[in-house]
């Protein structure tokens, strides 16, 4: 009887460690495949979106149990838009900056206990959504957390330090936008789409969010006084985000948004410029499934 197979696409550019550590963690794969009678390919990432190419390159080459992404969020977004409405699963094993669809959906946050979750998990199926043709499987949006992700995307080194540090940096000169959500002028300090909870690292920004409710939770988090900002981080970190007089959430199946300007966007972490000023995000129910 054939042995299951693993494919393991390694991103040897996520996270604080996962380069320098790239040897280490294929070593350490290949111990416990072979201890858990499972055969596992590993190949590597050279650049950004090669996790797609490889993902359908590879994708019927064999039965897979699963293609498993190694990396953060920008990692797990490259391979699982190749197994949306495929039977092949998304394994992940979280070795990102902030590890967000990982941290809600519970998988360990250490490779082996990673591993061992992966291969004796089973097969689940969530949701995913779509900002225009984009997918995403966490969260999206636009207003400070884009901005803050740019500037975190031009940095040498990663990790929550670093977040936090360009995010306090940002925090006084970065200045809220008026936008129209489903035909409603508003001024917003961020706009986020949540399909998961957080955006990574613990930062819960919609605690209420299902993966499997088929329904994106938007948090609309208005313009505030500077006082509040350590209020709205204090409650990001502790998972008691709710509605206030500065923050308000509703869940839907799909919305438009319009700007003066082609806004600055988020999805999984990864900034986008976008060149048009309207954006739809809608969910796909039932889309991907994923071993847990």
């Amino acid at each position: 009887m054939d042995k299951p197979s693993y494919l393991f696409i390694l991103n040897p550019n996520s996270g604080t460690s996962t380069g320098k550590n790239a040897l280490f963690t294929s070593q350490s794969i290949e111990r416990l495949a072979k201890k858990n009678n499972v055969h596992a390919e590993i190949i590597f990432t050279e650049s950004q979106g090669h996790a797609t190419l490889l993902t359908r390159d590879n994708l019927d080459k064999t039965n897979w149990q699963a293609i498993v992404a190694i990396g953060g969020d920008g990692t797990v977004n490259e391979i699982a838009r190749s197994l949306v409405l495929t039977d092949t699963p998304l394994g992940i094993l979280p070795m990102g900056s902030g590890n967000g669809l990982a941290r809600h959906l519970g998988i360990p946050l250490q490779l082996e206990a990673a591993l061992h979750k992966l291969f004796r998990g089973t097969v689940h199926t969530i949701d995913s959504a779509l900002l225009n043709d984009i997918p995403f499987f966490c969260t999206a949006g636009i207003g400070f957390d884009a901005y803050v992700g740019k500037l975190f995307s031009e940095q040498k080194i990663r990790g929550l330090a670093t977040y936090m540090n360009v995010s306090f940096r940002s925090y006084w000169d970065y200045q809220p936008q008026q936008i129209k959500l489903n035909g409603v002028t508003q001024e917003v300090f961020s706009l986020t789409f949540a399909n998961a909870g957080q955006y990574g690292n613990n930062a819960w920004v919609a605690p209420q969010a299902s993966l499997q409710d088929g329904q994106l939770d938007i948090c609309t988090i208005r313009t505030f006084p500077k006082w509040y900002g350590t209020s709205l981080v204090y409650r990001l970190f502790t998972r008691q985000l709710k509605d206030s007089d500065y923050i308000t959430y509703h869940r839907t199946t799909d919305a438009t948004i319009e700007t003066s300007a082609p806004p600055l966007i988020h999805y999984d972490g990864e900034p986008l410029q976008l060149d048009v000023d309207h954006f739809t995000v809608k969910i796909r129910p039932a889309s991907l499934k994923i071993v847990l």
